[in-house]
């Protein structure tokens, strides 16, 4: 199975658990993306990979238009329910990947995606397509859980448990992975900062949140009881006294524009 065919069937499944608890663990990471994105009330936006809309219906009050695009049906349903919900009006829903965005050169003001491209199957790829359907001097938005810049032994850790989770996990990459990848694809970053700390995720639900069960689950708890010394420092790791392992990752925010 592809990587987009995998993602595609995890978020089919668990489109109502992200409804309600991963949009919620990360709004920290939505609200700096909208302060430094500084939507203008005529803008055009497209949000990658839009999963439940959390995004998209962040940024909707504040522009004239966005298109939330998402590979998942499931998630697609969930956005439609909650912009209706929310009695907003100024949003359409897009069924498509990532890598192959169906719209023509220069047709949005500002890109964002969030919390989504670690799953991606080609992210250079992304980043062209970003880059194409954006105006002259557009803005590229991003937020997504990262890796350390020089600590390769803590990344390979974190991504080994993610894709022990989440078979759709592709990578998490660091922030200095980022810069140059935007740059490369014909972007100028402004922006680039990294979250931790303030996030702590409680390793039972999240396990939950992507159908991790059984030996799946077992896999991962056992990578945690034998996280390297750097991982432990870097993510937070500790155990509470009930026995529950909590932890942080850790987020990255990237603003671009094209050049």
């Amino acid at each position: 199975m592809s990587a987009t065919a995998s993602a595609k069937e995890q978020f089919d499944r668990q489109a109502a658990h992200y409804n309600g608890q991963w949009a919620s663990w990360t709004d920290e990471t939505l609200q700096r993306m909208i302060v430094l994105a500084d939507p203008q009330p005529t803008w055009r936006v497209l949000d990658v990979a839009t999963g439940t809309g959390f995004t998209a219906l962040g940024f909707a009050p504040r522009v004239a238009h966005v298109t939330g695009a998402d590979l998942s049906p499931g998630m697609l349903a969930q956005a439609t329910k909650r912009a209706e919900e929310q009695g907003i009006a100024n949003i359409d829903w897009v069924e498509t990947p990532a890598e192959s965005l169906p719209f023509m050169d220069g047709a949005f003001d500002l890109v964002t995606v969030r919390i989504a491209p670690h799953h991606f199957s080609d992210v250079g790829t992304f980043l062209s397509e970003t880059r194409r359907v954006l105006k002259s001097e557009g803005v590229f938005m991003l937020g997504d859980t990262t890796v350390p810049d020089d600590d390769p032994v803590a990344a390979d850790w974190q991504n080994a448990v993610e894709r022990e989770r989440d078979p759709s996990h592709v990578a998490n990459l660091s922030p200095e992975t980022w810069r140059v990848l935007s740059e490369r694809a014909g972007f100028t970053v402004t922006d680039l900062e990294g979250l931790s700390g303030a996030i702590r995720i409680a390793l039972t639900p999240w396990l939950e949140t992507a159908g991790a069960t059984g030996e799946r689950a077992e896999r991962v708890r056992s990578l945690f009881a034998q996280a390297p010394k750097s991982a432990r420092h870097h993510f937070e790791i500790a155990t509470d006294a009930e026995g529950e392992t909590h932890f942080s990752w850790q987020r990255v925010v990237l603003r671009a524009v094209v050049r």
